[in-house]
């Protein structure tokens, strides 16, 4: 049983600042968990378990990814911001600084730039000059000095159809591309959850390394300028080269005590489950760690876990970017490993709460071809009688991958500073002092797990502590997963089969103005590499591929005059088209969609173009809303059916 435990200080994730702590008393059993193989225990019945899979290249390939090879020639000559100088004392409260219990480490400063904080002023800055494919084109640089990294926050009220905005750095090797389509989808989100702030409208970019970077916006032919709609109210100066797309480097910051996972082979597949995480709050940049799980039936879908002390909000969640395998090369080498890569889209927040320091989402983007769903377990308390040993995985301040191994040492009970000994309700965390390595700041959200039969499950997720490489057998908590598993995330976690829904995948033809939709993952790459004149605008919505209960096939057109496709879920419109429009050669059916609004479901918006025949689809009410106020040529036909922004 626990005494006192911790009782200030601490880290967000371990804590690199230390803290006072009372001494633990005396608990039997040193087993770590690189020793222990335990059986389950039989003293009550086991928890439901979930296997661990691998992330398949088929599964891996569905989503394109938005960084692409940046073009040769010049782009065009954008307006340039240079903020001043940041004082040399804004930026110390960063990586280096002491941890705060419950806290995710920082790593970026604020800064507002008020040249471009309106609409008004960006528009006046806008120099549109032709682009090759019959557009327009216009860019803005923006340089905060001394940055080892910048990420912009663009505030958006409206783009047009078929929009697409790129990022790069001076000297960077990739672009970042993404559509207004996913932009406005994005900023729906937070909009959905319930988030009416101007932060809920800002399109966070990605840090391509450097002190500047670009802002490209490309319009397709005919588009009304006027309905560019964006600003710049700030930017997060980043201290640390850390997300730097080309050649991602070695922090080095973590205390030298801890341990590099690459040394450590029992380690080398739980390792692909561990990100590091990289996130906006208030314009502020922050790194914690997060843990790719498992669903019951292996669908695949990329449930992701942290500290609710890192992401506790949709907007927050919005700006989430992943970077997995960011490890040595080899044992204690300075070094990234080749496997390294960067997952963007940010994540839907499905779940989260403070008492057991819980964050549940899932990533809009699949993780790479090799990384792990990793195994859980809603093990209580009394699941660790008779073997205490855990560990984890982990980013410490931001740093490689790390490990820690120790013993499970009881419950406690903590608040907004401190733990104590508990073992009543109120012991929503369980503690740990380690014997190999440590966590600091950065380590927050990171997996604690356990090992049955060879197998690894998560147990909680890091709160924080006081263990650093000063005060080695600090104790850090980490909540329950036992307790918002069987509150929530069961529902997503343990659901029994059921349809699999599909991505529809969504393009703009820039010749014509017309999209197109599909779910085939073939020819979407198909579009994308053979049809140049179609913008690629990412994932549109999601529908079944096969009937389910309550759901209605959609039927698919093909209109040989102009080269559309129209899409109806009413058979009646199916069949006046096959009856009085030979010219639509039908395709059969698309997907399928519900007719009426059940749970978690989203209004499809309809609208006709009148000048060329066609017809938009979209699930997002903040582009509906665009397109009403500034597309009049495009008449609003109500809600078509219901699917689901997202998976």
């Amino acid at each position: 049983m626990l005494s006192v435990l911790l009782t200030a200080c601490g880290g967000s994730g371990g804590g690199g600042g230390g803290g006072g702590s009372a001494p633990l008393a005396a608990v039997s059993g040193t087993e770590t968990a690189a020793q222990s193989t335990p059986t389950t225990p039989a003293a009550s019945a086991a928890p439901v378990l979930i296997e661990s899979r691998v992330q398949t290249p088929e599964l891996a390939a569905i989503d394109v990814s938005p960084f692409k090879d940046r073009p040769a020639g010049p782009r065009p000559a954008p307006r340039h911001v240079i903020l001043p100088s940041l004082p040399a004392e804004s930026t110390l409260p960063l990586k280096s600084a002491p941890a705060t219990f419950g806290t995710p480490t920082k790593i970026g400063v604020a800064r507002r730039i008020p040249e471009t904080a309106s609409v008004q002023s960006v528009s006046g800055m806008m120099s549109w000059t032709p682009s090759d494919r019959g557009g327009k084109l216009a860019a803005l640089r923006f340089a905060s000095p001394d940055a080892k990294g910048v990420r912009i926050g663009l505030r958006v009220e409206s783009l047009p159809l078929g929009t697409m905005v790129r990022f790069y750095g001076d000297t960077s090797k990739k672009i970042y591309e993404v559509s207004a389509q996913e932009i406005l989808a994005s900023i729906q989100r937070n909009l959905d959850a319930g988030d009416s702030s101007d932060n809920a409208r800002i399109y966070w970019s990605p840090n391509m390394g450097g002190e500047a970077l670009t802002v490209e916006i490309e319009v397709p032919p005919n588009a009304v300028l006027d309905a560019v709609k964006v600003a710049v109210p700030m930017l997060s100066h980043v201290a640390v080269d850390i997300t730097k797309q080309d050649s991602l480097q070695k922090i080095g910051e973590a205390g030298t005590c801890n341990l590099d996972v690459t040394c450590a082979s029992q380690y080398d597949t739980l390792s692909k489950s561990v990100a590091l995480m990289d996130f906006i709050q208030d314009g502020g940049n922050y790194v914690c760690t997060g843990t790719l799980l498992n669903d019951r039936m292996s669908t695949g879908t990329p449930y992701f876990l942290s500290a609710n002390h890192c992401i506790s909000n949709q907007t927050v969640a919005s700006t989430l970017y992943t970077f997995w395998s960011y490890k040595s090369a080899s044992c204690n080498s300075t070094q990234v490993s080749p496997a390294l890569a960067a997952i963007s889209s940010g994540a839907t927040l499905l779940y989260a709460e403070s008492t057991t320091d819980t964050s549940f989402m899932r990533l809009n983007s699949q993780p790479p071809a090799g990384a792990l769903f990793a195994g859980s377990s809603p093990f209580g308390p009394s699941f660790f009688e008779g073997m205490r040993g855990v560990y984890g995985v982990h980013h410490p301040q931001g740093d490689f991958q790390k490990y820690s191994e120790g013993d499970y040492l009881g419950t406690a009970a903590c608040g907004s500073s401190n733990c104590s000994s508990s073992t009543s309700s109120d012991a929503k965390f369980l503690a740990v002092r380690w014997s190999r390595g440590v966590t600091e700041g950065g380590s927050s959200g990171s997996g604690l797990f356990r090992r049955l039969n060879g197998k690894d499950y998560l147990v909680g997720q890091l709160l924080g502590g006081a263990s650093s490489c000063s005060q080695p057998y600090g104790y850090d908590f980490y909540g329950r997963f036992d307790l918002p598993f069987n509150t929530a995330l069961q529902q997503w976690l343990n659901a029994p089969s059921t349809t699999v829904r599909t991505t529809i995948y969504r393009f703009f033809n820039t010749q014509t103005g017309a999209h197109f939709y599909t779910l085939s993952v073939p020819e979407r790459d198909l579009v994308i590499t053979k049809l140049r004149g179609y913008n690629y605008e990412g994932a549109a919505f999601v529908a079944f591929g096969a009937a389910a209960p309550g759901t209605n096939p959609v039927h698919r057109f093909f209109n040989t005059r102009t080269g559309a496709h129209l899409y109806t879920i009413s058979e009646q419109e199916r069949a006046q088209v096959q009856a009085t429009m030979p010219w639509y050669q039908y395709e059969g059916v698309a997907w399928y969609a519900n007719t009426s609004q059940t749970g978690g479901l989203t209004p499809m918006f309809r609208f006709y173009q009148t000048k060329t025949d066609t017809h938009f689809y979209t699930t997002s009410a903040s582009e509906r809303d665009s397109v009403q106020q500034n597309l009049p040529l495009y008449k609003y036909e109500g809600i078509a059916y219901f699917s689901w922004a997202s998976l």
